[in-house]
């Protein structure tokens, strides 16, 4: 027998998920990523360096700066290219918005009606409007920061190999130091709310994210050995999805939130390390449904942040210079940290700076066997003790714990 739970809900994307039955008992769980094969490696094999970022934006629209951040990085590496320390936090604060819009989605308006017993915000803003508008500040706030850095909204295309087609102004900044401090507030209350949640879903042994906080050159796991993606990570593909599911050494693992503050909270801003020195008994346990949790800590990171980046470009100045990219034969890696976890940007370069070999992976591709493990262990708990409906609206909670882009997910895969 196999139960079917439709498409999710309040995820990004199409997903499903099947729950198979043998003998009275949960046997199996497949996650089901739906959306078609949406091709982008392939897309950008001959073309010019210079176009690859801007269409490696268009992969999502949550998370563009993300992608457009980690290409560039790829590329500039391919060319043995080093910008300076202006460019680099002017990306970060990019990020920063980045992380405030998209964990601000998730935590206030698609996870919070569970946490109220709301089947969306909309009816929950009945009774909790304030919460909604909390949420909808910092969402906008985040949506501003990735604007001025990326140039609009969805699909910028500011960000450029070797600098920016555009570079922000005084005023611009002063704002962002402004904003950022009064809206500090807001964030701290999140993390109260999501403290207060019990866990669910499975605990996750293994642990992988950018050796930086927002990136890094390469990766780290729970030995904090500095490691390639090639050494670790194996991609296959499944006969019954369109994204590529990832193992690190034969296990599943966690990248995310969760996984950023265990590996690397000594690299928080101070109000968050002291939030998370807090909650670092119930983060630990590793229950995937404490990335909740997580997620609203890195808010208050991500204010404390924007306001520490905007001060330090204030008192230095912007120059606005970008640095020469010169095209040759090569090969780099872009690795970011997307609201999600870990992006990953993988090119190879001919002498005319065209592009020969592209790889991309994503957050929910390389938590793919996660979500599934954490689904099987919650199926068996409520199959029998509770009936269909709930089994699937829990399981359905689990999921939005990881807080999945599924098209992102989806790739070319070879078969």
């Amino acid at each position: 027998m196999i139960i079917e739970i439709g498409e999710f809900t309040r995820v990004e994307g199409n997903g499903k998920a099947e729950i198979i039955i043998e003998d009275g008992e949960v046997k199996d769980v497949r996650l089901k990523i739906v959306e078609g094969p949406r091709f982008f490696e392939l897309l950008t094999l001959g073309r010019h360096y210079y176009d690859v970022p801007d269409l490696e934006a268009r992969i999502c629209a949550i998370c563009y700066l993300a992608h457009s951040v980690a290409s560039v990085m790829g590329i500039e590496r391919a060319f043995g290219v080093e910008v300076p320390e202006e460019i680099q936090l002017l990306r970060e604060l990019g990020l920063i918005g980045e992380f405030l819009e998209s964990h601000a989605l998730h935590l206030y308006l698609l996870v919070a009606p569970d946490v109220f017993g709301y089947p969306d915000a909309i009816r929950m803003a009945s009774k909790h409007g304030e919460l909604v508008k909390e949420g909808i500040a910092l969402k906008a706030f985040g949506n501003r920061l990735r604007e001025l850095i990326g140039g609009r909204e969805i699909g910028g295309i500011n960000v450029k190999p070797g600098g920016f087609g555009r570079y922000q102004t005084t005023e611009e900044l002063e704002t962002i130091e402004e904003e950022s401090g009064a809206l500090l507030r807001l964030a701290k209350r999140a993390v109260r709310l999501f403290a207060s949640l019990e866990p669910y879903g499975e605990r996750a042994e293994h642990f992988v994210a950018t050796n930086g906080y927002l990136w890094g050159e390469r990766l780290i796991a729970e030995d904090k050995e500095p490691f390639h993606y090639t050494e670790r990570i194996e991609e296959h593909s499944l006969v019954y999805s369109f994204a590529k599911q990832s193992c690190y050494n034969g296990e599943s693992f966690l990248v995310g939130s969760l996984a950023r503050l265990l590996l690397k909270s000594d690299q928080l801003t101070p109000e968050a390390k002291r939030l998370f020195k807090e909650h670092e008994d119930k983060l630990s346990t590793g229950y995937v449904s404490y990335n909740n949790l997580a997620q609203a800590i890195e808010l208050v990171y991500s204010l404390e942040r924007a306001g520490e980046i905007a001060k330090i470009l204030l008192d230095r100045g912007i120059s606005g210079e970008n640095v020469p990219v010169e095209p040759r034969e090569g090969e780099g890696i872009g690795y970011v940290e997307a609201p999600r976890g870990v992006l990953i940007h993988h090119y190879r370069t001919d002498s005319k700076g065209r592009i020969v070999h592209s790889n991309i992976i994503t957050p929910t591709a390389l938590n793919h066997a996660m979500i599934e493990e954490s689904l099987l262990k919650e199926a068996r708990v409520l199959y029998g003790e509770a009936d269909e409906e709930e089994m699937i609206g829990r399981l359905e909670e689990t999921v939005r714990a990881f807080d999945p882009c599924i098209s992102c997910s989806v790739h070319i895969v070879k078969l």
